[in-house]
């Protein structure tokens, strides 16, 4: 579950007070909270739009390293890109 800081925040809390209780059986959940994650001297009120930008990188970024891995391509380099007229 990912959550953020922004107006749907109770719906965030609401996902994770259900899969907390236990009701669909699974024990591996991961919870991913921005609001955990302190960056000194930005105000609240910031936060909101910030809290996108903590995921990309903690998500998406990992998840793109992971792939170049696996894949061994390097994700900097286009395979297609420039290569052809459209």
């Amino acid at each position: 579950l990912f959550m953020g800081e922004d107006e749907n925040r109770k719906l965030d809390e609401r996902a994770r007070a259900f899969l907390t209780r236990g009701v669909t059986g699974d024990t591996d959940i991961n919870i991913i909270d921005t609001a955990e994650f302190a960056i000194p001297g930005l105000d609240d009120e910031f936060r909101v739009i910030v809290s996108p930008w903590i995921l990309t990188v903690l998500v998406t970024d990992r998840l793109a390293r992971y792939y170049e891995t696996v894949t061994k391509h390097n994700l900097k380099y286009r395979r297609y890109y420039h290569q052809f007229d459209y």
